[in-house]
């Protein structure tokens, strides 16, 4: 049977990754052959598959020659072993239930737990039957319990190397092992009473039939209930006999002639007394393959095989703080930590965000429009109107304050406080060839708008400058979204005059990104468009 049995002395594990950070050969050998048949052993029962495992095992050994010196603590060179072969095991994918070869023999090292009593220990179950035992218990156990109770069981790992090996702490190591273990332990019996149950019903068929052919009636099982409690089989301090539970581990009615029948029959008295580490630790044990250690010791120290051991060691995914393998299904502490700070970050979004539902329409005196993006354009203010008018209905005025006409139309009259009672005169003609007089206005000028795309990260106000260029400019303004709203709609400049324009963004309680677009309009109908884009806003 393959030694499965941890280091007698603890100091080992530091001398070996010492060597291992010096680059000694011997030193992986003497790794090798301490932990190569325990590691093979756990892969085959996380596998199933005897290649996949040798070469779970010799990936482990390669990556640890390389990475394992990187550990905190080099106690646990054993767990860093483990946890590096199970990462692997889990990318191939877990087995529903752990793998042993059912056509191997249970170990004959003293196998029940009263071998050691002074009562004759009874003959141990068959190897078929036991095989049934262990799978079936195994199969009401989750994955990752069946793992535990393997790594507790079989290779002997403490709550501490056990958590380093699953990525957990020593407390929840040991809290998910009493779990397991109580699971297993109600499993064991249930599966032991089940059979005991059908031995008696095989029993009791027999008996009937003996007694059928010699025509005799005499009680269906004929094994006699002990007169004294001293007959009766050994239990556990504290635990009931096996026949005495039910299917969750609760005490159910004793039947009396199952019990007559337990206490007679050396088959149900050797199944009651297997324990979950009788059936861990005895189950067959794999044969490590003898060309696998050549195999670990040629790619470690080939030189021409540096690239193939940096491409294992890249393969093993990265390291905890604590230098140890990580865990595929274990999330490390900084994500942890980030998924509590997301999650707190989430609701009290999803609460602001409902009070904003419940309140929206009334916040802010009608400021706040729910819902709080509508993409059609707010009206303009630069409706028809008559010819000569400017906006607002007013002419427009020239530099000095005075109407200002229109290229090839006659200037506006000015209006008196006094109303004519006369009719108005008939306008008189206008020549066909009018000669500008000498102190004409200037034509428009040219509007120019300044800077093309305004961008509102972290605020909600931004600054758009306008300027006149080459002569006198009026213009208006429009936006394509009520959350853009301008200091001014409407203005005009002198010839080389500039004005100055506030965009505020309205939003809700809570804001998300989006985009709008300012369209200004000089006085030749010609548009100048600004692009605003903004991020996300909370109050």
């Amino acid at each position: 049977m393959p030694r499965l049995s941890t280091s007698a002395a603890p100091t080992a594990d530091r001398k070996l990754v010492k060597g291992l950070n010096e680059g000694d050969e011997a030193a992986l050998a003497a790794l090798y052959d301490e932990y190569g048949e325990r590691l093979y052993d756990y892969a085959l029962s996380m596998s199933g598959d005897g290649k996949a495992a040798a070469d779970i095992v010799h990936d482990a050994f390669i990556d640890a020659c390389r990475r394992a010196p990187r550990m905190r603590d080099h106690l646990y060179l054993s767990s860093w072993l483990y946890g590096a072969a199970r990462r692997r095991c889990i990318r191939r994918g877990r087995p529903k239930v752990l793998f042993w070869d059912r056509d191997g023999e249970f170990s004959d090292a003293p196998f029940l737990d009263r071998a050691e009593t002074g009562d004759p220990a009874p003959d141990r179950p068959r190897s078929d039957e036991l095989h049934g035992l262990l799978r079936a218990c195994l199969s009401r156990l989750e994955p990752v319990d069946q793992e535990v109770m393997l790594l507790t069981h079989r290779h002997g790992m403490r709550p501490a190397r056990l958590g380093a090996a699953l990525g957990l702490s020593a407390r929840r190591a040991a809290a998910r092992e009493r779990r397991a273990r109580a699971e297993f332990d109600a499993a064991l019996r249930q599966e032991t009473g089940r059979a005991g149950r059908e031995c008696a019903a095989a029993a009791s068929a027999a008996a009937s039939a003996a007694e059928e052919s010699r025509s005799a009636a005499i009680p269906v099982l004929a094994a006699r209930a002990p007169d004294r409690p001293e007959e009766a089989p050994p239990a556990e301090p504290g635990r009931a006999p096996w026949w005495r539970f039910g299917r969750r581990g609760e005490v159910s009615p004793v039947d009396p002639a199952i019990e007559t029948h337990a206490a007679g029959c050396e088959d149900c008295r050797a199944r009651s007394q297997v324990t979950a580490a009788a059936l861990l630790g005895r189950a067959p044990a794999p044969v490590l393959p003898a060309a696998l250690r050549h195999r670990v010791m040629h790619t470690a120290t080939d030189p021409e095989l540096a690239g193939y051991r940096a491409d294992i060691a890249a393969r093993g995914g990265t390291l905890t703080p604590s230098g140890l393998p990580s865990q595929p299904d274990v999330p490390s502490p900084f994500t942890r930590r980030w998924l509590f700070t997301g999650g707190g970050m989430v609701g009290a979004l999803a609460a602001a965000l409902a009070v904003a539902v419940l309140m929206g329409p009334g916040i802010g005196g009608g400021t706040l429009s729910w819902p709080p993006f509508r993409t059609h354009p707010a009206p303009s203010i630069s409706q028809e109107r008559p010819e000569g008018q400017g906006p607002g209905g007013k002419a427009p005025q020239g530099p000095g304050g005075g109407a200002q006409a229109r290229p090839g139309q006659p200037p506006p009259v000015p209006q008196t406080h006094e109303k004519s009672q006369e009719s108005p005169a008939a306008p008189t003609p206008t020549p066909r060839h009018p000669v500008p007089p000498s102190n004409s206005p200037k034509p428009p000028g040219v509007l120019v708008v300044n800077p093309a795309r305004v961008e509102m990260y972290g605020t909600k106000t931004a600054q758009v400058s306008l300027a006149a260029k080459s002569g006198p400019v009026s213009w208006t303004a429009m936006t394509s979204s009520n959350q853009l709203i301008l200091s001014q709609m409407q203005g005009g400049m002198p010839e080389d005059g500039t004005t100055s324009l506030t965009i505020t963004l309205r939003t809700a309680l809570i804001g998300l990104p989006g985009q709008g677009t300012l369209t200004f309009t000089d006085s030749e109908g010609a548009p100048h468009e600004v692009k605003v884009v903004w991020g996300a806003t909370l109050l």
